[in-house]
């Protein structure tokens, strides 16, 4: 049982470090780097060929990292389930809970402008309607910085449910 909940544990962190990791490298180092090229169309088609392939491997963190992290609450404090109102009594069950409201926040954040956006902003590179193109950039990247800051504060909530500072 405790060798489950330590594979869990190690593949939700891995995948964590990786959604985190390569979002924030994304929107330090890929985006800003996107800016160097000349031809709108080419930047927008290159940034979308980019944006699918990280989704796939996104999209796989995200699956590993609700199964384990479901799992690992089943596992390891199943009274959060059976007993919601007596776990939130306590600070692990408060933090669990903001933890829980966080990742629902930052899940529908990303898919939501993911989804919007990620059709929209080729469509209007592609017909050349650059003035809508930057109105509808500036969203988009407004929305994906509140989702990688949530992301952050995600990795902060799990430091505080693993009891590092307690």
């Amino acid at each position: 049982m405790y060798a489950l909940i330590i594979i869990a544990l190690i593949i939700h962190v891995l995948s964590a470090v990786f959604l985190v990791g390569s979002s924030i490298f994304v929107w330090i180092v890929v985006w800003p780097a996107s800016y160097t090229m000349s031809d709108e169309k080419l930047r927008t088609r290159f940034m979308s060929v980019m944006g699918k392939k990280f989704a796939f491997y996104t999209n796989l963190s995200v699956l590993f990292l609700t199964i384990t992290g479901i799992y690992m609450v089943y596992s390891v404090r199943p009274v959060y389930i059976t007993n919601f109102y007596g776990a939130i009594s306590q600070t692990w069950g408060q933090i669990l809970t903001i933890k829980i409201v966080t990742v629902a926040s930052m899940y529908a954040l990303m898919y939501g402008n993911n989804i919007w956006h990620g059709k929209l902003i080729p469509r209007l590179a592609e017909n050349g309607n650059f003035e809508k193109l930057k109105q509808v950039r500036k969203i988009a990247h407004l929305l994906s910085f509140i989702t990688v800051f949530l992301m952050v504060l995600i990795v902060i909530e799990a430091v505080f449910l693993a009891g590092v500072f307690w």
